[in-house]
């Protein structure tokens, strides 16, 4: 009789996890997400850097999700989004965003990225009446819209889907604060060149809440005041407080019938123009529900003899006065002398990531795919800005957040619901050498 041995099925299990573990990259895993600004998935060029070695390109795992390993031995980790593919309207324009992070301040991040695929827009009709409570005109915003108008019906932007929101606001003899008569807010099931008739109540008359923050610092204008109301589906409505003096104080508009998933971000700036320097204090209240506003305390400005030598690439000092920042935030832009689009660039730099570093010279990423017109030519016109930002929240909870709001154009900020930050920045130009 022949006779046959048999292998265990535990042992040949544990073989094949074996064998198949061999061929698994070791370390830990960095996964990227990319959004767009209406909350939905966004393609670009991914690349991604291990401690200071180079950089490469990402592996792509779904859409708009990115991956790649951090190998043992190391935690420090960087990633750079070129944020408009090619083949965009827009491409001629470079719109970068560069993290500069370590695994134990997150392993998912999110970058926002500007990027019109999967949307589908369309035109509303809004057929509009606010004489119940005193007004004579209307300002509707939805996530692609912000349309002012005197006479009904008005015609605006929006996005088909399920669920859209819509914000209406009535005003009497001008658009101030002062003048605001009115608030419905509202969500709507699109569809192409849908109407919607929109007349205001007496019940609709606005309730406001008071905002506290901090006083003036020597050398810094008073506060200017703004309240920002945001959805996840990239509704943002501006202008909806207004205040002053020191300390600042003021009043915001609460919006009625807002979801457990919308906020507010509201935000004291103080501007320092003879040394362009800027102080911001700024809340996230979660929108249901929201009582008053207290902001907090102000971090120390900038000194004024901060500057940087001007290159192509230049090195940031990354020390500012209080010492436990959250992170830093370097903006930087460059207009080409021949006349052509500028480069737009945001860099995030941990703490954890500087290590014992105080100091930081742009990366050049001219070599990577997609990235070879962000390093500026001699002669090239370069704006910056350096921000440390403080926070109850650790920097991995801001950039592994979903939500982010444009603070000015097209440059966006992250957004925790129900956190605080406080932020200090100064900026300046020169001509690359």
């Amino acid at each position: 009789m022949r006779r046959t041995f048999a292998v265990p099925v535990l042992a040949l299990l544990a073989a094949a996890l074996w064998l198949g573990g061999c061929n698994q990259p070791q370390g830990t895993e960095v996964s990227v997400k990319l959004i767009n600004q209406w909350g939905t998935p966004a393609t670009a060029t991914v690349i991604y850097q291990v401690g200071d070695g180079a950089w490469k390109l990402a592996a792509q795992k779904d859409y708009g999700e990115y991956s790649f390993v951090v190998p043992p031995g190391e935690t420090r980790y960087g990633v750079s989004v070129n944020c408009l593919p090619a083949g965009s309207f827009l491409s001629t324009f470079g719109f970068f965003t560069t993290y500069q992070l370590t695994t134990s301040d997150t392993t998912a991040v999110t970058v926002s990225c500007l990027n019109f695929s999967d949307q589908r827009f369309t035109d509303a009709t809004i057929n509009w009446d606010v004489s119940a409570v005193g007004g004579d005109r209307l300002r509707t915003v939805t996530a692609v819209d912000d349309s002012n108008d005197a006479t009904s019906p008005d015609t605006v932007g929006a996005i088909t889907g399920s669920q859209q929101p819509f914000l209406f606001l009535a005003y009497a003899t001008d658009y101030s604060f002062g003048n605001l008569k009115g608030v419905r807010f509202g969500r709507y099931d699109v569809d192409a060149y849908d109407s919607y008739n929109v007349t205001f109540a007496a019940s609709d008359a606005p309730t406001l809440g008071s905002v506290s923050g901090p006083a003036t610092p020597t050398g810094f204008s008073d506060c200017s005041l703004d309240a920002v109301f945001a959805t996840p589906e990239g509704l943002l409505a501006d202008e909806l407080a207004d205040g002053g003096g020191s300390p600042c104080s003021g009043s915001f508009v609460k919006v009625p019938g807002a979801g457990s998933n919308d906020v507010y971000a509201v935000q004291a700036n103080y501007q320092d123009t003879l040394n362009d320097r800027s102080l911001v204090s700024a809340v996230f209240p979660e929108a249901a529900g929201i009582g008053n506003v207290t902001l907090p305390a102000l971090p120390s400005p900038w000194p004024t003899s901060y500057s940087v030598t001007p290159a192509a690439l230049p090195t940031f000092d990354l020390d500012h006065p209080d010492a436990d920042a959250t992170g830093y935030m370097i903006f930087f832009m460059a207009d080409t002398a021949s006349g052509g689009p500028p480069t737009f660039w945001q860099i995030f730099v941990s703490p954890d990531w500087l290590g014992n570093a105080t100091s930081y010279t742009l990366p050049d990423l001219s070599s990577a795919p997609d990235f070879g017109g962000l390093k500026p030519l001699s002669g090239d016109e370069a704006m910056w800005q350096v921000a440390a930002f403080f926070s109850d929240q650790p920097i991995g909870d801001w950039l592994s957040s979903t939500r982010w709001i444009t603070t000015g154009g097209l440059v966006g900020m992250p957004v925790v619901p129900g956190a605080h930050m406080t932020a200090a920045s100064i900026s300046n130009n020169f001509t690359v050498p």
